[in-house]
Protein backbone atom coordinates (compact mmCIF):
# COMPACT_ATOMS: atom_id res chain seq x y z
CA UNK A 1 0.00 0.00 0.00
CA UNK A 2 1.24 3.50 -0.83
CA UNK A 3 1.84 5.64 2.25
CA UNK A 4 -0.23 8.77 2.60
CA UNK A 5 2.00 11.80 2.22
CA UNK A 6 1.54 15.33 3.45
CA UNK A 7 3.61 18.05 1.81
CA UNK A 8 3.81 21.29 3.77
CA UNK A 9 5.03 24.17 1.64
CA UNK A 10 6.41 27.43 2.99
CA UNK A 11 4.82 26.89 6.44
CA UNK A 12 7.76 25.98 8.71
CA UNK A 13 6.05 26.67 12.05
CA UNK A 14 3.04 24.56 11.10
CA UNK A 15 5.35 21.76 9.96
CA UNK A 16 7.08 21.83 13.39
CA UNK A 17 3.72 21.43 15.15
CA UNK A 18 2.68 18.47 12.98
CA UNK A 19 6.14 16.94 13.22
CA UNK A 20 5.73 16.77 17.01
CA UNK A 21 2.42 14.97 16.50
CA UNK A 22 3.68 12.61 13.78
CA UNK A 23 3.53 9.48 15.95
CA UNK A 24 -0.21 10.14 16.41
CA UNK A 25 -1.01 10.71 12.75
CA UNK A 26 -0.68 8.06 10.08
CA UNK A 27 1.07 9.76 7.20
CA UNK A 28 4.50 10.90 6.09
CA UNK A 29 5.18 14.61 6.49
CA UNK A 30 7.61 16.54 4.29
CA UNK A 31 8.51 20.20 4.42
CA UNK A 32 9.47 22.47 1.52
CA UNK A 33 10.71 25.97 2.33
CA UNK A 34 9.37 27.45 -0.89
CA UNK A 35 7.08 26.68 -3.79
CA UNK A 36 10.11 26.80 -6.14
CA UNK A 37 11.87 24.02 -4.22
CA UNK A 38 8.68 21.94 -4.24
CA UNK A 39 8.14 22.36 -7.99
CA UNK A 40 11.82 21.59 -8.74
CA UNK A 41 11.42 18.24 -6.96
CA UNK A 42 7.98 17.61 -8.48
CA UNK A 43 9.01 18.46 -12.06
CA UNK A 44 12.15 16.32 -11.81
CA UNK A 45 9.95 13.43 -10.58
CA UNK A 46 11.78 13.20 -7.23
CA UNK A 47 8.43 13.31 -5.45
CA UNK A 48 5.10 11.80 -6.39
CA UNK A 49 1.67 13.28 -5.79
CA UNK A 50 0.08 9.84 -5.61
CA UNK A 51 -1.86 9.52 -2.36
CA UNK A 52 -0.67 12.94 -1.22
CA UNK A 53 -2.05 16.27 -0.06
CA UNK A 54 -0.33 19.64 -0.13
CA UNK A 55 -0.80 22.28 2.53
CA UNK A 56 -0.04 25.73 1.15
CA UNK A 57 -0.34 29.28 2.37
CA UNK A 58 -3.66 30.81 1.35
CA UNK A 59 -1.76 33.51 -0.60
CA UNK A 60 -0.07 30.86 -2.76
CA UNK A 61 -3.12 28.64 -3.29
CA UNK A 62 -3.99 29.97 -6.77
CA UNK A 63 -0.41 29.42 -7.93
CA UNK A 64 -0.59 25.73 -6.96
CA UNK A 65 -4.12 25.26 -8.30
CA UNK A 66 -2.84 26.02 -11.82
CA UNK A 67 -0.71 22.85 -11.86
CA UNK A 68 -2.16 20.50 -9.26
CA UNK A 69 -5.68 19.17 -8.79
CA UNK A 70 -7.58 21.21 -6.23
CA UNK A 71 -8.67 18.12 -4.29
CA UNK A 72 -4.99 17.62 -3.42
CA UNK A 73 -4.45 21.10 -2.00
CA UNK A 74 -5.48 22.53 1.35
CA UNK A 75 -5.44 26.28 1.74
CA UNK A 76 -3.86 27.10 5.10
CA UNK A 77 -4.98 30.18 6.98
CA UNK A 78 -4.63 31.10 10.62
CA UNK A 79 -5.88 30.75 13.25
CA UNK A 80 -6.22 26.99 13.11
CA UNK A 81 -7.53 24.43 15.59
CA UNK A 82 -4.92 21.70 15.18
CA UNK A 83 -7.26 18.89 16.25
CA UNK A 84 -9.99 19.90 13.80
CA UNK A 85 -7.37 20.38 11.12
CA UNK A 86 -5.98 16.85 11.58
CA UNK A 87 -9.53 15.45 11.66
CA UNK A 88 -10.36 17.23 8.38
CA UNK A 89 -7.09 16.05 6.90
CA UNK A 90 -7.97 12.43 7.75
CA UNK A 91 -11.37 12.87 6.10
CA UNK A 92 -9.68 14.33 3.00
CA UNK A 93 -7.30 11.34 2.78
CA UNK A 94 -10.25 8.92 3.06
CA UNK A 95 -12.16 10.78 0.32
CA UNK A 96 -9.07 10.79 -1.90
CA UNK A 97 -8.51 7.06 -1.39
CA UNK A 98 -12.16 6.36 -2.24
CA UNK A 99 -11.97 8.54 -5.34
CA UNK A 100 -8.69 6.97 -6.49
CA UNK A 101 -10.09 3.47 -6.03
CA UNK A 102 -13.16 4.31 -8.07
CA UNK A 103 -11.14 5.18 -11.20
CA UNK A 104 -9.90 2.05 -12.90
CA UNK A 105 -7.63 1.96 -15.91
CA UNK A 106 -9.17 -0.17 -18.67
CA UNK A 107 -6.81 -0.28 -21.66
CA UNK A 108 -6.60 3.36 -22.74
CA UNK A 109 -9.88 4.27 -20.98
CA UNK A 110 -10.76 5.14 -17.39
CA UNK A 111 -13.78 3.50 -15.79
CA UNK A 112 -15.31 5.36 -12.87
CA UNK A 113 -17.27 2.72 -11.00
CA UNK A 114 -19.03 5.26 -8.75
CA UNK A 115 -20.44 7.45 -11.51
CA UNK A 116 -20.54 4.52 -13.99
CA UNK A 117 -18.73 6.47 -16.69
CA UNK A 118 -16.18 5.38 -19.24
CA UNK A 119 -13.74 8.16 -20.14
CA UNK A 120 -11.09 8.70 -22.72
CA UNK A 121 -9.42 12.05 -23.30
CA UNK A 122 -12.27 14.57 -22.92
CA UNK A 123 -15.04 12.17 -23.95
CA UNK A 124 -17.36 10.50 -21.44
CA UNK A 125 -19.86 7.69 -21.90
CA UNK A 126 -22.53 6.97 -19.28
CA UNK A 127 -22.92 3.24 -18.61
CA UNK A 128 -25.59 1.09 -17.01
CA UNK A 129 -24.79 -0.91 -13.89
CA UNK A 130 -24.59 -4.14 -15.93
CA UNK A 131 -22.31 -2.56 -18.54
CA UNK A 132 -20.01 -1.33 -15.78
CA UNK A 133 -20.00 -4.76 -14.15
CA UNK A 134 -19.23 -6.48 -17.48
CA UNK A 135 -16.30 -4.18 -18.27
CA UNK A 136 -14.97 -4.55 -14.73
CA UNK A 137 -15.29 -8.34 -14.77
CA UNK A 138 -13.64 -8.69 -18.19
CA UNK A 139 -10.89 -6.26 -17.24
CA UNK A 140 -10.07 -8.29 -14.12
CA UNK A 141 -10.07 -11.60 -15.98
CA UNK A 142 -6.72 -12.92 -17.18
CA UNK A 143 -8.28 -15.16 -19.84
CA UNK A 144 -11.30 -15.04 -22.18
CA UNK A 145 -14.66 -15.25 -20.40
CA UNK A 146 -17.43 -17.35 -21.96
CA UNK A 147 -21.13 -16.48 -22.09
CA UNK A 148 -22.06 -18.93 -19.32
CA UNK A 149 -19.58 -17.38 -16.90
CA UNK A 150 -20.84 -13.88 -17.65
CA UNK A 151 -24.44 -15.04 -17.13
CA UNK A 152 -23.52 -16.54 -13.79
CA UNK A 153 -21.25 -13.74 -12.53
CA UNK A 154 -23.01 -10.63 -13.88
CA UNK A 155 -26.64 -11.72 -14.00
CA UNK A 156 -26.40 -14.31 -11.19
CA UNK A 157 -28.33 -16.75 -13.35
CA UNK A 158 -27.61 -20.26 -14.44
CA UNK A 159 -28.15 -21.58 -17.93
CA UNK A 160 -31.94 -20.97 -17.83
CA UNK A 161 -31.25 -17.37 -18.93
CA UNK A 162 -31.62 -16.86 -22.65
CA UNK A 163 -28.18 -17.24 -24.15
CA UNK A 164 -28.60 -14.20 -26.36
CA UNK A 165 -28.89 -11.84 -23.36
CA UNK A 166 -25.12 -11.57 -22.89
CA UNK A 167 -24.41 -11.23 -26.62
CA UNK A 168 -27.11 -8.57 -26.96
CA UNK A 169 -25.74 -6.55 -24.05
CA UNK A 170 -22.19 -6.74 -25.39
CA UNK A 171 -23.36 -5.83 -28.90
CA UNK A 172 -25.19 -2.75 -27.55
CA UNK A 173 -22.23 -1.78 -25.37
CA UNK A 174 -19.82 -2.02 -28.31
CA UNK A 175 -22.21 0.10 -30.38
CA UNK A 176 -22.36 2.77 -27.63
CA UNK A 177 -18.58 2.79 -27.30
CA UNK A 178 -18.11 3.12 -31.06
CA UNK A 179 -20.65 5.95 -31.26
CA UNK A 180 -18.94 7.93 -28.49
CA UNK A 181 -15.26 7.11 -29.02
CA UNK A 182 -15.19 6.04 -32.69
CA UNK A 183 -13.72 2.69 -31.72
CA UNK A 184 -15.26 -0.62 -30.64
CA UNK A 185 -12.00 -2.46 -29.90
CA UNK A 186 -12.41 -2.39 -26.12
CA UNK A 187 -14.27 -5.71 -25.87
CA UNK A 188 -12.97 -8.43 -28.15
CA UNK A 189 -14.41 -11.85 -28.80
CA UNK A 190 -13.07 -15.13 -30.09
CA UNK A 191 -14.03 -18.79 -29.88
CA UNK A 192 -13.04 -18.92 -26.16
CA UNK A 193 -15.11 -15.92 -25.07
CA UNK A 194 -14.78 -12.19 -24.45
CA UNK A 195 -11.69 -10.23 -23.41
CA UNK A 196 -10.56 -6.68 -22.83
Amino acid sequence: MVNQKLYIINLSSFYDILDELKEHIGYEISKFNSKEIFFDKYNSKNISLENSILIVNEKEYNFFAKSIKEDQIIKFKTPVNIFKFVENLNVRFIQKKYQDQSNINVKDFFLNINSRELKKDKLTLKLTERETDMILYLNNSKKPVNVETLEKEIWQHSSDLETHTVETHIYRLRKKIKAEFGNDELIKSDKDGYTI
